[in-house]
């Protein structure tokens, strides 16, 4: 695999889909044991998702799923959000203590995922933990074979599960993102591909829900690194948005992708050849000194931030983005807001889990004032 690391480099690749493709390249560092054959053969066949799509097919399906995220959309949910941030929080306020990536980061984005999708409430929770298990797969070739098995099961019991759903959606069409999904895998004969309907599908519950959490673990990770930008938030709530751009500029959910060469390709003075795998680095690219000065500095509002491609960029640009903005400032604003003296509880370094794909903290253990009366939390741990 060829690796791109420069921000020019990466964005031109990432916009340049006639000579690199999306198309389906993740391998597992080993190959599966016949347990795991066994588990997977239950489920429905690997097929293209939308995120690796090239146009013109993906053309066609992402304008389908354009009014699922559009702007007056994505804004009408803020109440909603706002609302669901509140509820969250109440139920762990007065302890003073608790994990927010298990009681917060991770609860908010999978409800409002699931309501987008037309998911019932009763069934977001399920989903998250699905999600949650069906992610180990990406580490698959590290795992103990009964926790690949366990990951499996997960992954094959959210499949059927979205498929009884997406059937459902097909008989009585509604105003939700599962519908629009049923018309996007259904070709000009009125034949549903449902395996690629619920590849679709599950797509939109990883990318809504563990970019997003992961998004927001990274944001309060760093606020209580840097207890001055912490204090200035909870003095100014407005200040959230920004915070949201530098989080993923500084610490992006996801540090790379993969593009896979149509061509030979020369970038610099280097070629690469046609059908080589280039993995992309959003991370570093985010970090490459000749655009950003001191790019390790944690620093909301910097001027030379906003280039960031912590949503990508090109034609596979963030569907959800403005969604995973509007949440990220809602839950900071909350957090902050709620939660008096906020800092961490623990002068471990927090762990961050061991997935190439997604980077986020494995737990953030947080401590706070439950009583209201203390002041903004010292940061321990490194920068």
């Amino acid at each position: 695999m060829w690796v791109a690391a420069r921000q020019a480099d990466v964005a031109a690749i990432l916009r340049d889909t006639d000579r690199f493709s999306s198309r389906l390249t993740t391998m597992s560092v080993k190959e599966p044991p016949p347990e795991v054959v066994a588990v997977l053969r239950r489920g429905f066949p690997r097929t293209t998702s939308i995120i690796h799509l090239d146009p013109p097919e993906h053309t066609s399906v992402r304008r389908k799923m354009n009014a699922a995220f559009g702007a007056e959309r994505i804004a009408s949910l803020e109440g909603a959000i706002s609302t669901l941030a509140d509820q969250l929080v109440a139920l762990f306020e007065a302890e003073g203590r608790a994990d927010l990536m298990a009681r917060f980061c991770g609860p908010l984005p999978v409800a409002v995922i699931a309501g987008i999708l037309g998911v019932s409430p009763t069934d977001a929770g399920r989903f998250g933990q699905w999600a949650d298990d069906a992610a180990r797969l990406l580490m698959s070739g590290h795992l103990p074979t009964d926790a690949w098995v366990r990951a499996a099961e997960s992954f094959v019991t959210m499949q059927h599960h979205l498929a009884g759903l997406l059937s459902a959606r097909r008989s009585a069409p509604a105003d939700n993102l599962l519908s629009v999904l049923v018309q996007a895998a259904t070709d000009p004969s009125g034949q549903l591909d449902m395996a690629k309907a619920v590849s679709y599908a599950t797509a939109f519950v990883f990318a809504g829900h563990k970019t997003t959490t992961d998004l927001l673990g990274n944001a309060v990770h760093l606020l209580l690194l840097h207890p001055d930008t912490l204090a200035a938030l909870v003095r100014d709530p407005s200040l959230a948005a920004a915070v949201v751009e530098e989080t993923l500029r500084r610490d992006c959910p996801v540090p790379g992708t993969t593009r896979v060469a149509n061509v030979d390709v020369t970038i610099g003075d280097v070629t690469i050849p046609k059908g080589a795998r280039v993995f992309v680095l959003l991370g570093s690219a985010n970090h490459d000194e000749a655009v950003v000065e001191a790019p390790a500095r944690f620093e909301p509002g910097r001027p030379d931030g906003g280039e960031h491609l912590g949503f990508g960029r090109g034609v596979h640009f963030c569907l959800g983005a403005p969604l995973a903005r509007l949440q990220g400032r809602v839950a900071l604003s909350t957090l902050t807001q709620r939660l008096p003296g906020l800092h961490l509880a623990s002068d471990r370094p927090v762990q961050f889990r061991q997935v190439t794909m997604f980077r986020g903290p494995v737990s953030l253990d947080v401590a706070w004032d439950a009583k209201g009366q203390g002041t903004t939390g010292t940061a321990r741990g490194p920068s």
